[in-house]
């Protein structure tokens, strides 16, 4: 049902510097090994692997930027185990230099001829509203000592007012382009009467336009001019375009290397602030999965020229927080799995609970949305992303599975409650009951939370957290017998014991929180108040919050008899169109709601009482894809 992360060792890795590339590529291959940072001072001072990961950096750096002018897809290396030398990196790393230079000038030539090609087009589109205009744009700039012109743009509905008014100073107006509710327009008229004519444009909310100082012929010749321009500006484009293609093309071979030799230097350039060394002499330091303790020594016999040593040792207990968890696989859990990694990553011997998580999760998703039909739609919709989304397939189809199940165990098939026979009851018939189960389910759920973090504090060899703690044994206690008294009280036999078994294990917690308490003693006695109150409160809330499982296997039978009761009001295809288009409802909204709360119980209800999900991500060393 639940597991803790893989057991790991620390390995010590020494071993002459001529070698240190081989062991990072043998290691790579077999993804065991979550680098360690070595020890600082003056037994190991240097970082060979330093230089190596500054160069390795640039050329791919480098290569980065000239891929994405890779038309042909590169060839898989043939070789994995040729050892790169800071030499050949450097090499290529001149080389790649000396092509980017190349195509960071072909780029700038091509970003020119791009913006030369909006800008003609600009015109173009500038030069459409002037077509109607028979005679030499350029005219329309040139203010001469008798004669003003102007062109701009006034609202549509102003026109005829403002032709009217501009008669009686003799000038003329004339519309040239409209649209949308805007004329664009020319007028012309005696300069003497500049600014009376001013104010007239004004008031119709005239807004002059520039004519461009390249508009100087009639449109038609105009375009043909623009027409030219922009074919030559883009046959140059389509040359440059050309041009960088046909270099990238010639120097194939050289990004082929490239390429090739970053993949291979990778795993020893990423140890670049990990190994440490002196004079020839390598140390690495990591951490791997125990079972490969033999394997690694065996393929590291195989693979590197000089001797070496190797040491594996357990993880001390003041190292739990350094060590990275690597989580058993498997293909069922997976989806959950990453579930769990949205609350935390469990810390090194920590309970991993995604099998208890998912198992859980699956049950109370049942409970709250049991229907056969409805199960089935869910079951057989995930099919669906089988290929695109593999974890949402398995999540669903197991989710519709345990609908189905409860399904049967309501009787409900589409919200029909008469058509299956339940196997026990149907939670609209016997809601007490219903609520009263969904208490108990809660209670355990609590109690088997509660021994998974006496679980862990074991683990970490937090012994008096295990034992006195609210989420200790003293916590268990405490939460066992105030569900017994509750009961006790609820049947009216509430007395003296009742409060003893309770008050008992709460004095054990609050002595231990009074000892794990500091400052003056008026402060240490309101912080253990306040503790000792929420650890109450939250016990209450949390088994309460479990309510919410009853509640909606209670809605999902209202929501089915509403569906039915407005369907009821229709006739035959309104009847029939209804009942589909309402549970097509169901089945999308509220099943969305149900595995949100189911969710929310796992996270805050079962996470948060022994999950404490700070440990690391195992990362191994390996080969970049």
């Amino acid at each position: 049902m639940w597991s803790a992360p893989q057991e790991m060792r620390k390995v010590g890795l020494y071993m002459v510097d001529a070698d240190a590339q081989r062991a990072a590529m043998t290691l790579a291959r077999m993804a065991v090994l979550h680098p360690l940072e070595g020890p600082d001072g003056e037994t190991l001072p240097e970082n060979p692997a330093a230089p190596y990961h500054e160069v390795y950096h640039d050329l791919n750096s480098r290569f980065g930027k000239i891929s994405g002018f890779i038309r042909k897809p590169l060839e898989t290396p043939a070789e994995s185990t040729r050892v790169v030398t800071l030499d050949q990196l450097q090499a290529l790393d001149q080389q790649l230099k000396a092509l980017w230079a190349q195509i960071s000038a072909l780029e700038e030539q091509i970003r020119r001829q791009n913006e030369k090609i909006a800008a003609i087009r600009q015109l173009a589109n500038s030069l459409q509203k002037f077509t109607s205009l028979d005679l030499d744009l350029g005219r329309l700039r040139r203010q001469g000592r008798f004669l003003r012109i102007a062109v701009g743009t006034i609202p549509a509905e102003n026109f005829n007012q403002l032709r009217s008014a501009l008669s009686l100073t003799q000038f003329l107006i004339k519309t040239f382009y409209s649209s949308e509710g805007i004329n664009h327009v020319v007028l012309f008229g005696p300069s003497q009467h500049r600014e009376e004519v001013q104010d007239l444009l004004q008031s119709a909310d005239f807004r002059g336009l520039v004519v461009p100082e390249e508009f100087s012929g009639s449109p038609r010749q105009l375009q043909a001019d623009l027409d030219l321009r922009s074919e030559e500006a883009e046959t140059r484009l389509a040359e440059l375009q050309q041009e960088l293609y046909d270099l990238i093309d010639a120097n194939l071979a050289v990004l082929q290397s490239a390429r090739d030799a970053l993949l291979l230097a990778q795993p020893y350039a990423s140890l670049g602030n990990v190994l440490k060394g002196r004079g020839g002499l390598v140390y690495l330091q990591g951490w791997v999965p125990a079972r490969r303790e033999n394997e690694i020594r065996q393929q590291l016999d195989g693979h590197l020229e000089y001797p070496f040593q190797l040491e594996f040792s357990k993880p001390g207990q003041q190292e739990f927080d350094r060590v990275p968890s690597l989580l058993k696989k498997s293909r069922l859990l997976r989806p959950f799995q990453g579930l769990v990694k949205n609350f935390g990553m469990p810390g090194y011997r920590e309970v991993d609970p995604s099998g208890l998580f998912a198992f859980s999760y699956l049950l109370m998703f049942g409970m709250m949305f049991g229907d056969i039909g409805h199960g089935a739609v869910i079951a057989l919709a995930s099919l669906l992303f089988v290929r695109s989304y593999p974890g949402v397939t398995i999540v669903g189809v197991l989710a519709g599975m345990s609908s189905l199940f409860f399904g049967f165990v309501y009787g409900s098939l589409f919200g029909y409650e008469h058509v299956v026979p339940a196997l026990w009851m149907s939670p609209m018939h016997d809601p007490v009951q219903v609520l009263l189960l969904a208490v108990l389910w809660g209670a355990g759920f609590i109690v088997i939370a509660n021994l998974l973090a006496i679980r862990n504090f074991y683990a970490a060899g937090q012994f008096e957290q295990a034992y006195f703690s609210g989420k200790g044994l003293a916590g268990l206690l405490f939460y066992l017998a105030a569900f017994y008294s509750a009961y006790q009280a609820a049947n009216g036999r509430f007395g003296w014991l009742e409060a003893l078994v309770m008050a008992a294990p709460m004095a054990v917690i609050v002595r231990f929180q009074w000892r794990q308490s500091s400052g003056g003693l008026v402060e240490r006695i309101l912080v253990v108040f306040i503790e000792g109150l929420e650890h109450i409160i939250s016990n209450v809330s949390g088994t309460l919050s479990f309510l919410r499982v009853a509640a909606f296997s209670l809605n999902h039978i209202a929501l089915a008899a509403a569906v039915f009761a407005i369907a009821g009001m229709l006739g035959g295809f309104g009847h029939g169109v209804t009942v589909v288009l309402g549970n097509i409802f169901i089945i999308v909204l509220e099943g969305a709601i149900v595995a949100i709360q189911c969710l929310r119980l796992e996270y805050y209800e079962g996470f948060s009482r022994f999950f404490n999900g700070k440990g690391r991500a195992f990362e191994p060393l390996k080969f970049e894809t």
